[in-house]
């Protein structure tokens, strides 16, 4: 016959052994319930991020892979991003390999106003992510681009202004969006235009000697030079200062604009 202190000692045995097994239970019911919890909040997101619109392009439309002016855009970075650390010389490299391969694309408006709009919405896209440094090279390259355009193709200005070019590379905040807010058909830099809009707009000086830092100065003070129209200048000191670097410069500019406007004087009268 068990005595009744083994009884007992049996029965707290089987006691704790069913508190273990409910807890187990209990523990593996709660990790089951946190499993399929998971699972239905990872299915909302989906649902919520398949009922939002896509990304906004900016107005770009995207071409297809091997697409003229997709093979066209591959080789212009390819020869960007292993060309000069300088980005100027970098645009400019790029760009002359872009024309020794494709000069017909550079002359097809429609084509070109594509590529245009793919720069557009890349450099939008770099704005919003403050991406700002790769936003400026950016403006660099459309600006190439367009002045090539005016330059070579539709023939309606006798140099490449690359002023701008360099302005761009060093622009401010309020220049930067501007530029991208005028050219693109949404209103994604609404916002960032607002936030902006109260720095002044700066330019860049010619005067490689300036003493002005970063030889910046507000835009609405700048002079430039009336002969070629293409150096600007903080002051008249530093125009003066830079005449001996420029003269020749300024000459070699001021008789390509002189021979522009006559040819474009000639061509106007031959059209009547």
């Amino acid at each position: 016959m068990v005595s009744r202190k083994k009884a007992k000692g049996k029965e707290r045995k089987a006691a704790k052994a069913m508190k273990e097994e409910e807890k187990e239970n209990s523990s593996a019911a709660a990790a089951q319930q946190r499993e399929l919890e998971g699972a239905l909040e990872l299915q909302m997101q989906r649902l919520i991020i398949d009922s939002l619109p896509s990304p906004c392009k900016h107005g770009f439309d995207p071409f297809p892979e091997g697409h003229t002016c997709d093979c066209l855009l591959k080789l212009y970075f390819a020869t960007y991003y292993t060309g000069s650390s300088d980005p100027a010389t970098a645009v400019l490299t790029a760009m002359r390999a872009v024309e020794d391969k494709y000069p017909e694309v550079l002359r097809d408006s429609s084509k070109m106003k594509q590529i245009l709009s793919y720069f557009l919405s890349v450099g939008t896209d770099h704005i919003l992510n403050g991406r700002d440094g790769a936003a400026r090279t950016t403006v660099a390259v459309i600006i190439m681009f367009e002045e090539f355009i005016a330059f070579s193709v539709q023939k309606t200005q006798a140099v490449l202004h690359l002023q701008k070019l360099m302005e761009m590379l060093i622009a401010d905040d309020h220049t930067l969006v501007s530029f991208f807010r005028k050219r693109i058909t949404c209103s994604c830099l609404d916002k960032k235009h607002k936030e902006v809009k109260s720095i002044k707009k700066m330019g860049y000086c010619n005067n490689d000697k300036c003493p002005l830092p970063g030889r910046k100065v507000e835009r609405s003070k700048m002079l430039y030079c009336t002969r070629c129209s293409v150096a600007y200048y903080c002051s008249r000191d530093c125009q003066k200062a830079a005449w001996s670097e420029h003269r020749e410069f300024c000459k070699e500019k001021a008789e390509r604009n002189a021979k522009f406007e006559q040819e474009m004087r000639i061509r106007d009268q031959n059209s009547m």
